[in-house]
């Protein structure tokens, strides 16, 4: 079950790095809920779009207990 307290945590607010955070404003998404709910298909489109910035998010969504949550979302 999602712990909904974490959803509006931005990245900033839990201490990802400015450039994690800069990233995924480009990508359109600034908190937890944003996250869960992209499509991961049509994020790795976008121009601000790499592997490490993806690799670092499912590591955070790991950290948080939420990475089944998100890859549940998917499909």
């Amino acid at each position: 079950m999602v712990d909904v307290s974490k959803l509006t945590i931005t990245f900033d607010e839990l201490g990802m790095d400015a450039s994690f955070v800069k990233q995924a404003k480009l990508l359109g998404l600034r908190t937890i809920a944003d996250a869960l709910s992209v499509n991961a298909d049509k994020l790795k489109t976008k121009n601000a779009f790499t592997y490490m910035w993806y690799a670092d998010l499912l590591n955070l969504l790991k950290d948080h207990d939420l990475l089944r949550d998100f890859q549940r979302n998917q499909l």
